[in-house]
């Protein structure tokens, strides 16, 4: 068992496009949820236009009066029952579990900081014997949605910030860590990521595959 004195550094991953691969699960969901929701047929090519990780910024999106409780409410409580349905699988990107074998191995202790629920996101990383890599959870049901900071200061609020980093593909995720004021690592071996928007965030360090991850944080807590 690691020991406080003993951890090396903290390393935040974010779930969906940086850890699993789900995009076609997630766009065949949003497609249901919008589709319920709106009433109408919603196109592939739609969500894919309006996609953000953010789930009230996705239903302003599509023209939602997300101001409204019960839209809110309606839009949260329903992608968490639509998230949890079988027929949308995920699985771990490449070099993934090599990655979180080699960051425990070295002393680093792990974390998740997610916009899915935490009952489908522990569902699907036990499924892919990943969730035991992890020390802590902070999902969308458990504080306040990314790109708030909240989560981070409810994990690591006792640690070092030179010694935290967010792994991440989306703006939400990259905007939370510079709000949190730890480094970011943008994630872009996902085939969605907009690297262009990320730039526009301004993340500390790119990382074209999971392995570069090891070698950024490595090279950036000897520094």
């Amino acid at each position: 068992m690691t020991t406080t004195n003993e951890i090396k550094g903290h390393i935040v991953f974010d779930c969906d496009g940086t850890l699993i691969s789900s995009q076609e699960g997630i766009i065949k969901g949003i497609q249901q949820l919008m589709g319920e929701v709106l009433k109408r047929d919603v196109p592939r090519d739609e969500v894919v236009e309006k996609y953000t990780a953010d789930m009230f910024e996705l239903g302003k999106r599509f023209g939602l009066d997300i101001s409204d409780e019960t839209i809110r409410e309606t839009i949260l409580n329903r992608w968490i029952e639509i998230s949890n349905q079988d027929q949308l699988k995920y699985i771990l990107f490449d070099g993934i579990k090599e990655l979180l074998v080699k960051l425990s191995a070295a002393g680093y202790r792990l974390y998740v900081w997610t916009a899915r629920d935490r009952m489908s996101t522990l569902a699907i990383l036990r499924s892919l014997d990943a969730a035991k890599y992890f020390y802590e959870f902070r999902c969308l049901d458990d504080t306040i949605p990314k790109p708030h900071p909240k989560g981070l200061e409810e994990m690591l609020s006792e640690y070092d910030k030179k010694k935290v980093f967010v792994i991440g593909d989306s703006l939400t995720d990259l905007q939370g860590a510079r709000e949190y004021r730890v480094k970011s690592i943008a994630a872009l071996w996902c085939g969605h990521v907009n690297e262009e928007s990320l730039d526009e965030v301004g993340a500390d360090f790119k990382a074209k595959k999971p392995a570069d991850c090891f070698e950024i944080i490595e090279r950036e807590i000897k520094s």
